[in-house]
């Protein structure tokens, strides 16, 4: 598949990645920080535009387990800002040689400490701690449970830095009907809803879905922004009408922005992670649930 190099990258990034150099040196998995990304040429054309609104998905049941239907949707890859001021991001990303059981993995290797965090977007990754107890990570890792998993997360969507808490829900939450997930040869879902975390406010929803190809596997994201926004006071949360107090152009605008950034990041950092991934799952992949505690023990004495 071709590529094209990314060399664009906002001051903020840049400064990143000279802290993420030096954050890693020393680690066992340093020669794994690559820092040339790169980004698939067929995806460049979803970039210069935004997509038909038309061919958005609504978060639906419905819409959600057209997923689930043999073949592709008319747009894969693509963003645009709805007339009600929400965004919407659609991309696919393949992972030739790489397998489901690589993928799963990664997300319980990554977590327990953040310089791991950085192999995945050396420019735009900062920071991904896991709410969790050592020992209740490894139970979890034991029973190969992550929904219910609250992970606190700063990074760089382009050049806004982001500080989120991305809180892991089961498919059946988000609207799937999972039955149908073997017959359509979906090994793997990962769905969440991320809130901003000063102020806790829903921002987005996601959905990320592993489908097994004669490669490998590929990964099918959509993410809804803005969708059912509500603000978190104690356990208590409060609607906020999608926004009702900004201006509808301005939502709009803000959208854009947010659901064009969100395509390029997904991009870079899913096609980076493919390069690197089965040579990450055999160098460290003979991990248990008792290394992953120790680390995430040391990583929050730290």
């Amino acid at each position: 598949m071709d590529q094209t190099p990314v060399t664009y990258f906002p001051p903020a990034t840049q400064r990143q990645l000279e802290l993420n150099r030096e954050r890693i040196r020393g680690k066992p998995y340093a020669h794994l920080f690559d820092e040339r990304v790169t980004l698939p040429t067929r995806v460049l054309p979803a970039l210069a535009a935004p997509m038909a609104p038309e061919h958005t998905l609504p978060l639906t049941p419905e819409a959600l387990d057209s997923l689930l239907d043999p073949g592709y949707h008319a747009v894969e890859n693509g963003y645009c800002a709805l007339p009600d001021g929400t965004g919407y991001t659609a991309s696919l990303v393949d992972f030739p040689g790489c397998t489901p059981e690589m993928f799963q993995w990664w997300f319980w290797w990554h977590i327990v400490e953040s310089e791991r965090y950085t192999l995945w977007y050396p420019h735009n990754h900062v920071r991904c701690v896991p709410r969790v107890t050592p020992s209740e990570l490894s139970a979890r890792f034991a029973e190969n449970r992550f929904d219910g998993i609250a992970l606190d997360v700063d990074e760089y969507i382009g050049p806004f830095f982001q500080a989120i808490t991305i809180e892991v829900i089961t498919p059946e939450q988000l609207g799937f009907d999972s039955s149908r997930f073997a017959q359509a040869g979906v090994a793997g879902a990962g769905c969440a809803r991320v809130w901003l975390r000063r102020p806790r406010l829903a921002v987005c929803k996601m959905v990320h879905l592993v489908r097994e190809t004669p490669r490998g596997f590929e990964l099918r994201s959509r993410y809804w922004i803005a969708h059912s926004p509500a603000l978190a006071l104690g356990d208590v949360q409060l609607p906020l009408d999608a926004l009702a107090w900004v201006g509808r152009g301005k939502r709009r605008k803000v959208a854009r922005t947010m659901a064009y950034e969100q395509l390029l990041h997904d991009q870079i950092e899913f096609t980076h992670l493919a390069t690197f991934l089965a040579r990450a799952h055999a160098e460290f992949g003979a991990c248990d649930g008792e290394q992953l505690a120790r680390t995430l023990r040391s990583t929050l004495r730290a």
